[in-house]
């Protein structure tokens, strides 16, 4: 085994961790200076990151990636925490041994200054070289460590997510991404059925014999495309939703933390399928059993083209008298069984319709099992992710079966599909041993031919695939091209370039850009506990970073000061925070305009209620 080998094998193992950490608290407990706490302060650090990348690679098995910026900064409202007791214990040990090395230096210099006035020290001829070899050997320590870490290598890596387009990648780009107009057949109904996480390597009989039976025999009689992999801005339930309803990756603005939630547009400048559908004439429906507001999915949908969207509050009422409700949310044969009777309803009705659904019960780690499955179990019933899909298979083929053996299905087209690959779960063993991982899409329609088609796909090019199936005139949709037709060899495209070159950044960034962070400019507002910047509302406290145009390029909702000391001398910034001017005056919001390095002006909550010119704020 050569050195890298080894070495990377230390890593895996987390070997070399736990020798910075033991390194770190031998020189702390033997540096008899209170500058220990500054190997105290470098311990807390290392481990703190430590124990996030660890909880982090828990869930997705790749560490940290744009997931868990999203969620972290988004908010995991609706979310089922019992799912996660493992990750929650972990965490915790994590933040008491970094807690640990705060108050280790504190306490053995205490101890030592009590002793001084029992027995006087004698000063060490070497002590200065000491405390120096002590301190420069803890720094070299955690900097080796974090450079070899493997969270430095997901921060390097999304990092190039927000690099800037230059004017020619702009162009380019700008000429790829296609929202042009275009006119849908109306001639059948849609019905789309996305699959929480489940992935085409679950139909793989060598690895998971007999786990879909009935699904695998559907499979075989739908028009399969096989070949569609899973890329960057991808991988979790909303950049599922995105990816396929807009030709679009998922990219939060802002280089780190941002909460979704706090912003009142959800991608702006993108459009997406269920918009076309409507302006085609087409009744919109959304069902899902988990709460709309978990990573501001509601608002996504809203504002893209959705005229109902139904969640868990829906459901809740929907079943008062019917099976159990979980806490995330209704278990999936509630779901399905509410949505093939919403299907019958706009069946009934003479305006075309596009109905889509989520189910729920697959989500990692563990998978949940509805009420009307309490006995299903895959073989020994150990690994209870196998479980729960031994149940979707049941559950999902009965309503497949339904809408096709329905009075109506001559009149729809029935799309089965992933919304990403499997996170981290409990058969995760058995899943790494696939030899490629690929998403799942079955379509069943009258009018197509059933079988396999290999493809070069990947999850943006599913809403194009749709705009085909619909019998659109124009069928390119944000980035993503039909799976059905047949691309010119010579014509560029996001897929085309993740195959061949493997490098998407560009995508990155211009999808970052969709979502229209404002330029300040105009009057500025405020609006109870927000602030009003042109035709955009952000929620207080945020603070946001501006270009030599005065347009916002980075916005934050958490750790202003960590934002503010990385800035270059001379960056334009704008932050918000509740304030309350005098005990009487009714609290409200500030704003601060500065310029690094040259100070900083304040405008009270009173003089923003009745507005100030953006002039006067830079």
């Amino acid at each position: 085994m050569n050195v890298d080998a080894i070495f990377e094998a230390l890593i895996a193992w987390h070997a070399l961790g736990v020798v910075i950490v033991l390194g770190l608290l031998i020189l702390i407990v033997s540096t008899r200076s209170t500058w220990a706490i500054v190997l105290g302060a470098l311990g807390f650090v290392y481990t703190l990151f430590w124990g996030v990348w660890r909880v982090a690679d828990m869930m997705t098995g790749v560490g940290i990636n744009q997931s868990v910026i999203f969620h972290f900064f988004s908010g995991t409202e609706g979310a089922d925490y019992t799912q996660f007791w493992r990750e929650i214990v972990v965490f915790t040990a994590f933040v008491s041994l970094a807690v640990l090395f705060l108050l280790l230096p504190l306490i053995t210099t205490w101890q030592r200054r009590r002793s001084q006035y029992i027995e006087p020290p004698r000063p060490g001829r070497f002590a200065v070289h000491g405390l120096m070899a002590s301190l420069t050997l803890g720094v070299l320590l955690v900097g080796a460590g974090w450079l070899a870490s493997p969270w430095h290598q997901n921060i390097v890596a999304l990092t190039h997510t927000y690099s800037t387009l230059d004017d020619d990648q702009e162009r380019r780009l700008e000429a790829l991404y296609n929202t042009d107009r275009r006119s849908l057949s109306r001639d059948k109904n849609l019905v789309v059925l996305y699959l929480e996480s489940v992935e085409s390597t679950y139909f793989d009989e060598r690895l998971f014999p007999d786990l879909l039976p009935q699904l695998q025999e559907l499979r075989s009689e739908s028009a399969y495309l096989s070949g569609i992999e899973q890329t960057p801005g991808a991988g979790w339930t909303i950049a599922g939703l995105v990816n396929t309803q807009c030709g679009l990756p998922l990219v939060t603005p802002g280089a780190g933390a941002n909460e979704m939630g706090k912003v009142a547009h959800f991608l702006p400048k993108a459009k997406c399928f269920a918009e076309y559908l409507g302006e085609n004439g087409f009744d919109t429906v959304y069902m899902g059993g988990s709460s709309a507001k978990f990573a501001g999915k509601g608002r996504f949908l809203e504002q893209h083209g959705f005229d109902t969207v139904r969640d868990k509050h829906y459901f809740k009422e929907w079943q008062q008298t019917k099976g159990k409700f979980a806490v995330w949310g209704a278990y999936d044969d509630e779901v399905l069984e509410s949505t093939y009777a919403e299907f019958v309803e706009l069946s009934k009705k003479e305006t075309p319709f596009a109905l889509f659904a989520l189910t729920m019960d697959t989500h990692h780690p563990h998978g949940h099992i509805s009420p009307s499955c309490q006995e299903v179990r895959y073989r020994d019933g150990d690994i209870k992710t196998l479980n729960a899909l031994r149940c979707a298979d049941r559950l999902v083929s009965r309503f497949i079966e339904r809408v096709r053996h329905s009075p109506y299905y001559q009149n729809t087209r029935l799309v089965v599909l992933s919304d990403h690959l499997a996170m981290v779960n409990d058969a995760q063993e058995i899943i790494e041993q696939a030899d490629k991982r690929e998403n799942l899409l079955m379509v069943f329609d009258s009018d197509v031919a059933p079988g396999e088609r290999r493809v070069q796909g990947t999850m943006l090019d599913v809403g194009a695939t749709l705009m085909s199936l619909m019998g659109a005139d124009k069928t390119a949709l944000g980035f993503g091209r039909s799976l059905l037709e047949p691309e010119p060899a010579s014509a560029p495209a996001y897929t085309k370039d993740y195959y061949t070159s493997g490098d998407v950044t560009p995508y990155l960034s211009f999808a970052r850009g969709l979502w229209g962070m404002p330029t300040v400019s105009g009057e500025i507002r405020s609006s109870g506990h927000e602030i009003l910047l042109g035709d955009n509302r952000l929620e207080a406290p945020f603070f946001s970073v501006l270009n030599e145009h005065n347009k916002v390029v980075e916005l934050y909702f958490q750790n202003f000061a960590e934002h503010l000391d990385g800035l270059k001398e001379g960056a334009r910034y704008l932050y918000a925070l509740e304030c309350q001017e005098s005990r009487e005056a009714i609290a409200g919001v500030c704003l601060v305009s500065g310029l690094k390095g040259a100070g900083e002006r304040v405008f009270p909550s009173s003089e923003l209620i009745n507005g100030v010119l953006a002039s006067e704020v830079l």
